[in-house]
């Protein structure tokens, strides 16, 4: 089997560390804490202090799943371009940087109208974007990788939308103007990351880039209202045309990974479910 190293071992890299070790994969994680699933091989270590601590045998594949420590600039300089950087040096004077799969995020479209997918070049305005951009272009320099450009997240201990709607059908806050929601469940997220990996993994030519969304997508103020009626809340919402940017993913239409949570409704009713049992 294959020796996998994540760089990142929060939500998202837990579970698909968890995944590939029980399919009997070798797994080595670097993160700042000490916490890891049994059967990681844990570097603790934090990459924006210094060289890295790696393991000592060779590494077949990288994923880096970074998450900055402060939402500034500088917080994702570090942690997307210096931390990477770093251990691929570290890496590279080890053995030859194996492929490489990096995750990011659709901010890097930037604030587009209409439908985008991977063929939409990038426009980034803010510096998240800028940063996520420059940092997929510089590591896709240095060895094979597939860019994974995550939309908005949502999943277990994800329940921003879900307290927001509650608070609108309360008359507490104001009703946003419409516009086009992209988002994926916590589960696909992780699932699309294994199936990126198996492919590496299997020796199959790999995108450069794959975007990891629902594809159905949906206006924001349906979402809410769905939201706020699942919680026994009434919300009224216009009929009001979505602005904003609609996100496609061509690997995901293509078949290359299906999803488990496809269209907002499932997701989050099972989000819902593990609050209340929470």
């Amino acid at each position: 089997m294959s020796h996998i190293l994540i760089a990142g071992l929060g939500d998202l890299g837990s579970g698909l560390a968890e995944q590939l070790l029980a399919e009997g994969h070798r797994v080595s994680a670097i993160r700042r804490g000490q916490q890891a699933p049994v059967g990681v091989e844990l570097y603790s270590q934090d990459l924006t202090e210094g060289a890295a601590l790696l393991p000592p045998d060779p590494v077949d594949l990288l994923v880096i799943i970074m998450t900055p420590s402060e939402y500034s600039e500088e917080g994702y300089l570090k942690a997307y371009l210096r931390a990477p950087l770093t251990l691929l040096d570290s890496l590279a004077a080890q053995q030859p940087l194996p492929p490489l799969v990096f995750v990011s995020s659709t901010a890097v479209f930037g604030e587009q109208e209409g439908e985008v997918d991977e063929l939409t070049p990038p426009a980034p305005h803010r510096y998240n974007g800028k940063v996520l951009l420059a940092a997929e272009q510089e590591l896709s320099t240095r060895t094979l990788a597939t860019v994974v450009r995550f939309s908005g997240i949502y999943g277990a201990g994800r329940h921003r939308q879900i307290d927001k709607a509650a608070r609108l059908a309360r008359g507490e806050d104001t009703l946003p103007a419409a516009q086009w929601t992209n988002r994926i469940h916590r589960d696909d997220c992780v699932g699309l990351l294994k199936n990126v990996v198996d492919g590496w993994l299997a020796g199959e030519e790999m995108p450069p880039l794959v975007v990891g969304t629902d594809n159905e997508g949906g206006r924001n103020l349906d979402v809410l209202q769905w939201l706020a009626r699942q919680q026994g809340l009434t919300l009224a919402v216009p009929d009001q045309a979505p602005a904003g940017k609609r996100i496609r993913s061509q690997y995901i239409r293509q078949g290359h990974y299906t999803l488990q949570y496809p269209g907002y409704r499932d997701g989050y009713a099972r989000v819902l479910a593990d609050r209340q049992t929470s």
